[in-house]
């Protein structure tokens, strides 16, 4: 069993391979939101890393969001593009989900969970999770400097991508910075021992659009030279 795990909702591209003895290959690209021009080359070196084929790959794993609604959609649709073509079953789950999986207990555990991810701007996606469940609440956007008055220190702790903690403002949080090679080593695992439920993805409808950010053209329209 090999999962393919990708992940285009930052302005970055991260690919992971993860095997049936659990070890992993990481590779990372900052492709500032132009996943398009870099995935491939992405998928090619984590498979190289991993002494893998492409044809040896036994599940995919793909974010949906939130995020930039066309960073997402590389994603999604290079994934669904790959799941078809070797024929392969295609789940999908949030970023925000993503952040929140972990396999044992960390030392915040009397608090409750919440993750955080950039949006635009001075917003912020946040999520709250239930520690044993892991159920899914609603996703909010919100000011950065309003997380403290919706979530109080006290009874929430963040977590968050690492790469990403110099534009998220922490306050006095507890907090977990999590990595994408040990979130999908953490995926997996919950996966394989059916601790989670993943949404499979047959077509490219089954996208859905809330999850994501539209660019919103109107602006670039009227300053087009």
């Amino acid at each position: 069993m090999n999962t393919l795990i990708i992940d285009t909702t930052y302005s970055s591209c991260s690919i992971a391979i993860v095997n049936a003895d659990m070890n992993s290959n990481l590779t990372f690209n900052n492709s500032n939101n132009q996943q398009s021009e870099t995935i491939t080359e992405v998928l090619l070196t984590t498979l190289t890393k991993a002494k893998k084929e492409l044809r040896e790959i036994s599940s995919i794993i793909v974010t949906n969001g939130p995020g930039n609604f066309t960073s997402i959609r590389v994603g999604v649709s290079f994934a669904l593009g790959i799941a078809k073509g070797i024929c392969v079953p295609l789940y999908s789950l949030s970023s925000l989900k993503l952040l929140s999986i972990f396999n044992e207990k960390n030392s915040f555990f009397n608090k409750k969970l919440i993750s955080v991810m950039p949006s635009r701007g001075n917003e912020i996606f946040v999520q709250e999770f239930s520690d044993s469940s892991l159920s899914d609440s609603e996703i909010l956007k919100i000011k950065n400097l309003d997380l403290e008055k919706e979530f109080s220190p006290d009874k929430y702790y963040i977590s968050f991508c690492s790469f990403q903690k110099e534009v998220l403002n922490l306050f006095d949080y507890d907090f977990v910075e999590r990595e994408f090679e040990d979130m999908s080593l953490n995926l997996v695992s919950k996966f394989k021992k059916k601790k989670i439920n993943l949404t499979e993805l047959k077509n490219i409808n089954y996208f859905s659009e809330p999850s994501a950010e539209k660019v919103n053209s109107s602006w670039l329209m009227k300053h087009k030279k």
